[in-house]
């Protein structure tokens, strides 16, 4: 899986200040999509074990109040195996 980028200081997706993953891929397209760059599977950089380790320091930061996760489209299914298990690490380390 892709991501075109990570946002630690997220105010405008979720309450409060949030570490936001933008990932890669999206087959609906819809009209007037704000991130139109995101569509491609392609764009961006690979997710690796050192970016799930960014996201899980910068969630650690006592004024974060949580995670959003964007796209592109995080429910395509090319993403499910990543995503469930940065969704899982999350929730273990931050229960």
């Amino acid at each position: 899986m892709n991501y075109i980028g990570i946002s630690k200081y997220d105010t405008a997706n979720g309450p409060g200040i949030r570490v936001s993953l933008f990932v890669s891929g999206c087959r609906l397209h819809c009209k007037g999509c704000f991130n139109p760059e995101s569509w491609s599977f392609d764009a961006g950089k690979p997710f690796t074990a050192e970016t799930q380790a960014e996201i899980l320091r910068a969630l650690d930061s006592p004024y974060v109040a949580g995670f959003s996760l964007l796209g592109g489209d995080p429910f395509e299914p090319e993403h499910e195996e990543t995503l469930l298990g940065l969704l899982k690490a999350i929730k273990a380390r931050f229960p």
